[in-house]
C-alpha cells in the first residue's frame, strides 16, 4: 500500500466521489480509479460501496481509512518533532469548536498558552458539533470541542463534563434576580436564538417540545457573535453553555441565570481527539493545559 494510493483513497472517502476527488487533487479520474483498484486487489476486499449518490467506504474501507489517517498524522507528528529540535516550544495546533466555547473559553486558553509557548501557532475552526467530530475523525483537526453529541467511531473522548445551560440577560431584566429560571418563564420576554441547525438550538427546541412550549425568537442567526451583540443592544435573553460556574453569575452589566429544566442541566461538553493517534508535543501540551483549566468547572 503506497502513500499515493492511500492519499487518493482518503480523498475519495472524504468527498464521496472519484470526480470530486479528481478536482481537489488535480489528478485524472482514471489515475485515482487505478490506485483504488490496486488497493482492493492487494487487500482482497472492496473498499467502497457504489451508490447512486456517490461512494461510501465499506466496512473494510472504514478500517483502512482509520489506519491511513493515523499513518499520515504520525508522519506529520514526526516532522513536527524534528522541527522542535530547532528550538523549544514550537509547533502548530488545529482546533475545532462550537462558537460559544470558542468565544468564551478557547480564545483565552490559546492566548494564555502562547504566553508560555510563543513559538506555537494555532488555527481555530468554528462549526456545528457534528462537523467538529467529523473533522477530528478525518484528521483535519487535532482537538475538537463538541456539545451534546455522541462522538462517532474513530473519535476518542479525552474528557466529558456537564455544562448546564444559562440564560444570559441584562441586570435590569425582570428575571435577573432569580436563582434559576425555566424555559416557560422566558416565554413572555424577547429571546434571541441560534439557527435551528445549531446544537444549542436543537437542545432548547427539544426541551420545549417535551413541555409543549413554543419559544419564538425575535432574532435567530448562525453567528453567536451577532446574536450576543444584538442581545446586548436589545436587552433580550439569549443562552450560553460556556459559563464556568454552574450557578448564577454576574458578568459586568449582565447576569447568567441557570436554566432549571432537567434536559438543560444534563447537557454535556466533549473534548475530542482522533482515536489511536499519538499527539504531537505542542498539541498534547495545549490539550493538557485546556483540561487543567476546565477541571474546576468539571468538579463544580
Amino acid at each position: 500500500m503506497h502513500s499515493t494510493a492511500l492519499r487518493y483513497f482518503l480523498e475519495v472517502a472524504r468527498s464521496g466521489s472519484i470526480a470530486d476527488a479528481s478536482k481537489r487533487l488535480n489528478v485524472a479520474t482514471s489515475a485515482i480509479s487505478r490506485q483504488i483498484a490496486k488497493l482492493e486487489r492487494e487487500l482482497g476486499a472492496e473498499l467502497f460501496e457504489r451508490r447512486p449518490r456517490g461512494m461510501v467506504p465499506s466496512a473494510a474501507g472504514e478500517i483502512l481509512a482509520g489506519h491511513a489517517r493515523r499513518s499520515m498524522l504520525d508522519g506529520e507528528r514526526a516532522a513536527a518533532e524534528i522541527r522542535e529540535l530547532q528550538g523549544p516550544h514550537r509547533g502548530h495546533v488545529r482546533l475545532a469548536s462550537f462558537e460559544g466555547f470558542a468565544l468564551d473559553i478557547l480564545a483565552a486558553a490559546v492566548a494564555a498558552f502562547r504566553r508560555e509557548h510563543p513559538g506555537v501557532s494555532f488555527h481555530l475552526w468554528v462549526g456545528t458539533s457534528t462537523e467538529i467530530a467529523e473533522r477530528v475523525r478525518d484528521g483535519e483537526t487535532d482537538i475538537g470541542v463538541s456539545f451534546n453529541l455522541a462522538p462517532p467511531r474513530g473519535v476518542a473522548v479525552e474528557r466529558m463534563m456537564r455544562r448546564p445551560m444559562h440564560a444570559l440577560m441584562p441586570r435590569h431584566h425582570p428575571l435577573a434576580n432569580r436563582g434559576s429560571v425555566t424555559l416557560a418563564e422566558t416565554l413572555p420576554h424577547p429571546v434571541a436564538l441560534p439557527d435551528p441547525d445549531r446544537t444549542q438550538r436543537q437542545l432548547i427546541d427539544a426541551a420545549c417540545n417535551l413541555q409543549g412550549l413554543r419559544l419564538e425568537p425575535v432574532l435567530s442567526t448562525n453567528s453567536m457573535a451577532a446574536l450576543r451583540r444584538f442581545s446586548d443592544i436589545e436587552g433580550c435573553i439569549h443562552f450560553t453553555s460556556a459559563i464556568r460556574d454552574p450557578g448564577r453569575v454576574e458578568l459586568g452589566e449582565f447576569v447568567a441565570v441557570p436554566v432549571a429544566d432537567e434536559s438543560m442541566t444534563d447537557s454535556t461538553l466533549h473534548i475530542l481527539t482522533m482515536a489511536g493517534r499519538t499527539l504531537p508535543a505542542a498539541v498534547r501540551g495545549f490539550l493538557d493545559a485546556l483540561l487543567a483549566e476546565l477541571a474546576p468547572v468539571e468538579r463544580s
